[in-house]
């Protein structure tokens, strides 16, 4: 990977400078993941990447970032269980609501 780089992109400005090119010559783009292994690691992404911080996440900064990340997964499930509940008492009171509107149309046609 090269920041930058060639006269071409010094007359170009700043941010071409900051720009990481892939071995490819691509713009590479950094992303982040979150294996156990590579937990929260940042690293430029093409089809060949390099890791962005050098230094794999270890001992108490590993567990907690482990503990981050498990407690986002299970939020984001409670969410998505919550939204199952939401969608499924608004269907139940569209229900009622018609039945209610059935029952005062009958009655009124007495």
């Amino acid at each position: 990977m090269e920041v930058g780089g060639g006269s071409n992109n010094r007359r170009r400005g700043k941010a071409i400078a900051d720009i990481v090119l892939c071995f490819c010559g691509l713009p590479a783009k950094i992303s982040q993941v979150w294996t156990d292994k590579n937990l929260g690691r940042r690293f430029y992404g093409c089809e060949r990447y390099k890791w962005f911080d050098e230094e794999e996440a270890f001992g108490w900064q590993k567990e907690a970032l482990i503990e981050a990340r498990n407690q986002i997964r299970q939020k984001d499930k409670t969410i998505a269980e919550l939204k199952v509940t939401i969608y499924e008492l608004q269907s139940d009171l569209v229900k009622k609501e018609e039945a209610e509107e059935d029952i005062i149309h009958n009655f009124l046609k007495l």
